[in-house]
């Protein structure tokens, strides 16, 4: 495609891009009209809510080989965030089946053998700033995207009112000198893409793109792969954004597997395992979405911590248009909401495995039974006090030594609402006890790094979904406690779900981290599962530094200046487990800690977070700093805390330590 051309193409577009998202508005902005009692407009009940309003972008535009009859003999259509009318040009939902003819899906709409060429649209802010075609079969037409007519009225003269009105004049484009996606000159072989302009590099069909240095046969299609490197190339934010335009064929089926089907999720960090969580989420709730893939109750998202909760609101906002029928919590924010507990408590897992053991909730159900059959309509005081004495002398909850001795040496219940191990067993009371009521109707949860939740936690959650339908979502690589189930089947068993329904279904290609990065960390595997299927092949080798004890907080400065200095508009993380001499450090060199972020360490107009690993997690960055390895705890001989920690960046990761490297992520 020439310059000038895809400019005049270009410009095009934005014009659709305008009056979709006027649209889109105008249309959630109309009054509802409603009948019924006249009561309800006083009190304010039983009135219908506005539906939600989505932002209005475009995401991309499917051209067929031909007309069709399902678009009244038209030949393409665009994919958005909602569905619209453009004057006879179709834009559908994300979420409606028909966009599987977009992201290339194995959910198969009549229309997707169909497609000559694929365009996903590159935003910035409310402007689209480029777009990317994909050719997906050899016959592509000479223009696959038709011009829409132009109405310019008559130029304006003086003598306009001695003369009869002037019919506008019309005019349509005429086909161009050269295509936006020329057909082939020589015959090429099936599924091969057709050759494009040296001006827009060709991109290869989904089926002839693997990465870099893998086997075709173990690469998952790819698909929008040119927007999806210069994405990836963009500095990180500290919010996750919504990813339509270059979301994969393997996210999207994992994204659109009916709501009452549960599912398991695996996958390396950056395999867009976060990314399948948020966008399943918005289409669970889309009205778009087929009634037999949807539900009628809300969603949960579940996640690890607070800065997890605040990376994903944004995207589910975007998505949704802000509808209340998702709720994104991290567990110790759900435990809390369930408790009526305001500010944050210690995240470290228990170093008990009582404190989380599932008999915990078998011990809550029989005390409130006893309770209830006594005459007494239990409060959470009284059930925790019934735990702390093991019941009556006639009636122990239990008479096994350990569980006995553990009862017995329970805290106050004032003292046990202010410590982080003993918050499962609480939320678990308060839950049998007396339901909050904004959180009642959950139908589907959706718990993102499910790999850390621990046994008590998990029946906690399983007494609250209401239909027992779930995405787990998770890498066992990255357990952080001895605690948690070692494999999903425990976990399937323990939610009462068949073991193989549902099949675990895994993401294989990493995209946020970088060959040399995912390399180097995955030294920390098992050697069976070490092999690296990375998007982005280049990259930065990690660089590795000993220092002495005293130089470690300025060392690590030094790093975080570097890496500021090489992404100023990205972001930049310090990861250890003991955080202390770096905030020392931050602190002496005029760093002031965020008042909004407990994380966040601000100078002028730079920033770094610093954070222990558990706080990490589900996150990314720009550049990370990981301070002494050596630190980081072990679970069954496994470091996934420290994996985690080293998968944290997209561009370049720093070690700093002053003590030995674990064996295996030494320098060979």
């Amino acid at each position: 495609m020439t310059l000038d051309r895809k400019q005049l193409d270009l410009e095009d577009e934005r014009t659709a891009q305008k009056r979709y998202r006027r649209k889109v508005q105008d249309r959630a902005s109309r009054p509802i009209t409603h009948q019924g009692p006249r009561s309800i407009f006083w009190t304010g009940t039983g009135l219908p809510q506005k539906p939600a309003m989505p932002f209005g972008d475009l995401v991309g535009r499917v051209a067929l080989r031909q007309p069709h009859e399902l678009l009244d003999g038209t030949s393409d259509f665009y994919i958005g965030e909602a569905r619209a009318d453009l004057d006879g040009v179709q834009v559908y939902s994300w979420a409606a089946p028909v966009a599987c003819t977009f992201f290339r899906g194995r959910r198969h709409h009549e229309l997707c053998d169909e497609v000559a060429v694929i365009r996903a649209f590159e935003h910035r802010g409310d402007d689209i700033i480029d777009f990317y075609d994909e050719p997906v079969c050899d016959d592509v037409p000479a223009q696959p995207f038709r011009k829409r007519a132009l109405s310019v009225p008559a130029a304006p003269s003086r003598s306009n009112k001695l003369r009869p009105p002037v019919a506008p004049v019309v005019t349509t484009p005429s086909p161009p000198a050269q295509s936006s996606v020329q057909q082939p000159a020589t015959p090429q072989k099936p599924g091969a893409p057709a050759p494009t302009s040296s001006s827009t590099p060709p991109v290869p069909h989904p089926r002839d793109s693997p990465s870099a240095g893998t086997a075709a046969a173990s690469a998952p299609s790819l698909r929008a792969e040119a927007l999806l490197r210069a994405r990836l190339a963009a500095p990180r934010t500290k919010s996750l954004a919504p990813v339509l335009a270059t979301l994969q064929p393997d996210q999207y089926d994992l994204v659109t597997v009916p709501a009452m089907e549960s599912t398991i999720i695996e996958g390396q960090p950056g395999t867009g395992k976060t990314i399948v969580a948020s966008h399943r989420a918005a289409y669970l709730v889309s009205d778009e979405t087929p009634p037999e893939n949807t539900l009628d109750g809300t969603v949960l998202i579940v996640g690890p911590t607070s800065g997890y909760s605040r990376h994903v609101r944004a995207v589910i906002a975007r998505l949704t248009g802000g509808s209340q029928r998702v709720q994104v919590l991290s567990l110790p924010e759900l435990m809390r909401r369930i408790l009526g507990v305001p500010g944050e408590l210690q995240s470290t897992i228990s170093r008990s495995w009582q404190d989380v053991d599932k008999d915990l909730a078998m011990f809550v159900r029989a005390a409130i039974t006893r309770l209830k059959a006594s005459g007494v309509m239990p409060t959470s005081h009284d059930v925790y006090e019934h735990l702390r004495h093991n019941g009556s002398s006639g009636h122990p909850v239990t008479r096994n030594s350990e569980w006995v001795a553990y009862l017995r040496d329970l805290p106050p219940i004032r003292d046990a609402q202010t410590m982080r191990a003993h918050i499962p067993l609480l939320a678990t009371i308060k839950w049998e006890v007396a339901k909050p009521h904004d959180l009642v109707g959950i139908e589907h949860i959706i718990v993102d790094e499910a790999q850390d939740v621990t046994p008590l936690e998990w029946l906690l959650l399983a007494s609250m979904n209401e239909t027992h339908a779930w995405t787990l979502i998770g890498d066992l690589n990255q357990r952080r406690s001895d605690h948690t189930l070692a494999s999903w089947a425990q976990v399937l068993e323990l939610l009462a779900i068949p073991y193989g329904d549902p099949p675990a279904r895994r993401l294989e290609r990493g995209y946020r981290s970088t060959r040399p990065i995912l390399g180097y960390a995955n030294r920390l595997l098992p050697a069976a599962e070490r092999a690296v299927l990375a998007f982005q092949q280049g990259g930065p080798e990690p660089i590795v530094e000993k220092c002495r004890q005293p130089d470690l907080g300025a060392t690590v400065l030094r790093h975080v200046t570097r890496l500021q200095d090489a992404y100023p508009q990205g972001t930049v993380a310090v990861i250890s487990a003991n955080p202390k001499p770096v905030e020392t450090v931050l602190r002496q060199e005029g760093w002031v800690k965020s008042r909004s972020d407990h994380l966040a360490w601000r100078r002028s107009s730079r920033e770094v977070t610093v954070a222990q690993p558990d706080d990490a997690r589900g996150l990314e960055f720009d550049g990370v700093v990981v301070v002494e390895p050596a630190d980081f705890p072990q679970n069954f001989g496994r470091q996934g805390p420290l994996y985690t920690a080293l998968t944290r960046p997209n561009r370049e990761l720093a070690v700093v330590h002053t003590k030995p490297l674990p064996d295996r992520i030494r320098k060979r």
